[in-house]
């Protein structure tokens, strides 16, 4: 090594950490992000599952689904939740969609969200 070089590694560390860094918040962010996602759309389908029982209403799945979406992700899920019911090949089904935030920062999130939908076969046909 010559006298140079020295002290070329604390800058190589220093350009090479901000990197790595980021790389990893990056990592983090779609890791959060498809927690986020795959829970609001498995609270939606046990929504659907309640509301398309023979017993049930489609007012009993929404309501299912806001209590599943708020005790576990934070304040801001599961304020719309909507059910219905469609036909899919010749099948009626309880159609169930959730507008949540996009996770984006942590749970701050950003402008624009995205919708999670489950469908369950209804009972009473």
């Amino acid at each position: 090594m010559s006298r140079a070089d020295a002290g070329a590694a604390v800058a190589e560390f220093a350009l090479l950490a901000g990197v790595v860094a980021l790389m990893f918040a990056a990592v983090l962010q779609v890791a959060y992000a498809l927690h986020v996602r795959n829970t609001a759309t498995a609270h939606v389908i046990e929504g659907a599952r309640v509301a398309a029982r023979a017993d049930g209403t489609e007012s009993d799945g929404v309501a299912r689904a806001q209590e599943l979406l708020a005790t576990t992700l934070p304040g801001r899920y599961g304020t719309t939740v909507k059910a219905q019911q469609v036909t899919v090949g010749g099948v009626v089904v309880v159609q169930m969609t959730a507008d949540i935030p996009l996770p984006v920062v942590g749970p701050l999130g950003v402008p624009g969200t995205m919708t999670v939908t489950g469908q369950s076969f209804a009972e009473d046909q």
